[in-house]
């Protein structure tokens, strides 16, 4: 796809509508690369000319720019910035120059997506869609992920679209990243958590924790049980307890296998020690046995056996 025209065509339809002032065209033509669509789109463009781009506004996306080949400048709500990536969020105006030999990496992010993440940092739905700083400094971590996908998009594809659940971990890692590195008007509130809320979450995390020690929970529900945010959970486990949720609940699911395991060498019932770990979501045995051994200073066949 050589021609300006179509690839403006072809971007309007399928991207975001922006108006565009060719100030010279390119003998060789532009072209349009999908790398990665999924829920987040990740993409290469050269419009094949020195271009002016007017973007009035992304109703429902975060736009991230980062230039591979030629020169640009931009504008973010008037504003020109003075950094070698860009992001652009929602309802923000764009104005845009690229030299005529320019290629672009693109990433395009829905803001329900970025409000969601945000959600499990705070422990509530954010009251709107948070406001970047358009600057993406070099040295941030966010600038080394999108360094990384300037690397190997080299072959025109990036490798997580051969399995969903990898583009589902690339775009969790995306998002984490880009909220924790990039600052935003929620920074300041995700960098303390709330102390007043200690005691009183934490005892309904413990609570949770032994009422739903054998089903398959997550951080998340434990934090939601909790009534507070990920990170506050996380920093309210390691003050009061100095230990994380997740080893808090590998320890309690670790004290009822503990105890099926005597109960079932009272009684005598017939149980091995594999179904009794397993019962308790310990899928690895020998870990399991390790943990044991630390915490009762004797392996689980020995509480189950006996001497023998």
């Amino acid at each position: 796809m050589g021609d300006f025209q179509k690839i403006r065509d072809f971007v309007s339809r399928t991207s975001w509508p922006h108006s565009v002032e060719v100030i010279k065209e390119h003998p060789a033509g532009g072209f349009y690369k999908e790398l990665y669509e999924g829920k987040i789109g990740v993409r290469i463009l050269s419009y094949g000319a020195e271009i002016r781009v007017v973007v009035p506004e992304t109703p429902d996306f975060y736009k991230i720019y980062l230039p591979l080949r030629g020169a640009g400048k931009v504008k973010v709500e008037g504003e020109y910035i003075d950094a070698p990536s860009v992001i652009v969020g929602p309802q923000e105006r764009s104005d845009m120059w690229w030299s005529v030999d320019h290629e672009l990496l693109i990433i395009q992010v829905p803001s329900t997506l970025v409000e969601r993440t945000l959600a499990d940092y705070l422990g509530d739905p954010p009251k709107q869609a948070p406001r970047f700083r358009p600057a993406i400094n070099c040295d941030s971590a966010f600038s080394g992920v999108l360094t990384m996908l300037s690397l190997v998009s080299a072959d025109g594809r990036l490798p997580f679209m051969a399995s969903p659940l990898a583009g589902h971990h690339f775009e969790q890692f995306l998002l984490h990243t880009l909220l924790d590195s990039q600052p935003h008007d929620y920074s300041p509130i995700l960098g303390e958590p709330d102390a007043a809320f200690g005691p009183a979450a934490l005892r309904r995390a413990q609570i949770y924790c032994e009422e739903h020690a054998d089903e398959c929970i997550s951080l998340r529900d434990i934090a939601a049980a909790a009534r507070v945010s990920v990170r506050t959970l996380q920093h309210v486990f390691r003050n009061h307890l100095q230990t994380t949720p997740l080893a808090y609940l590998r320890q309690v699911r670790l004290a009822h296998a503990h105890a099926d395991l005597v109960r079932i060498a009272q009684t005598g019932a017939r149980t091995t020690v594999t179904e009794v770990a397993m019962r308790w979501g310990f899928t690895h045995l020998g870990r399991f046995a390790m943990l044991y051994r630390q915490t009762y200073g004797r392996s689980p066949s020995s509480t189950l056996y006996g001497s023998r």
